[in-house]
């Protein structure tokens, strides 16, 4: 009788673990279903010298994103534990970071590649990481402790999720949409 009680907690807490991990991360909200947005990293980093300016730039695959909307792009974030095996690329969502955390970039597409500035510097200045889009709305509402209803407005484009903490702006991957 204590194994099979020992069986079934054990299995119930496996059954626990995997379930928090399928809810840890950045699902899109389409037709009333959340489907999960997987984190791209850039292919090539691509450098151009002007005359007195000099851009770094992350390159990423494709023109477009398989993440479409019409209009305005709707998304729920999850933070949470994730599994040991999903540590590595869910780390953004973990408990001590939230939405406040993650902001929306905007692609420069080129041809089969979308690429956004990451390093910029001149005689006078410089900066490192990638800007925010200032030409869209973005609300975020949190529904329940470490769970965000996050409604992004815009122009048609090619957009993304940037992880900001640690100062990674979009070094570290991206999570991208496109609003059509």
């Amino acid at each position: 009788m204590n194994r099979l009680l020992l069986l079934f907690v054990l299995t119930l807490a496996n059954l626990t673990a995997n379930a928090q991990t399928d809810s840890v991360g950045i699902f899109a909200i389409r037709d009333n279903q959340a489907i999960r947005i997987d984190r791209i990293t850039h292919n090539a980093i691509k450098g151009s010298v002007g005359f007195a300016k000099v851009k770094s730039k992350l390159q990423f695959k494709n023109n477009t994103s398989p993440n479409h909307f019409k209009g305005t792009a709707t998304f729920r974030m999850y933070f949470g534990t994730p599994s040991t095996a999903d540590m590595v690329s869910l780390y953004q969502f973990m408990p001590n970071y939230s939405a406040k955390d993650f902001e929306v970039a905007r692609f420069d597409v080129k041809k089969n590649t979308r690429t956004l500035t990451g390093v910029t510097a001149s005689l006078l200045s410089s900066s490192v990481g990638v800007s925010a889009a200032d030409d869209l709305s973005v609300t975020v509402k949190e529904l329940r402790p470490k769970v965000y209803s996050i409604t992004v407005t815009g122009k048609p484009g090619e957009y993304c999720f940037m992880f900001m903490a640690n100062g990674t702006n979009g070094f570290g991957g991206v999570y991208d949409f496109t609003i059509e």
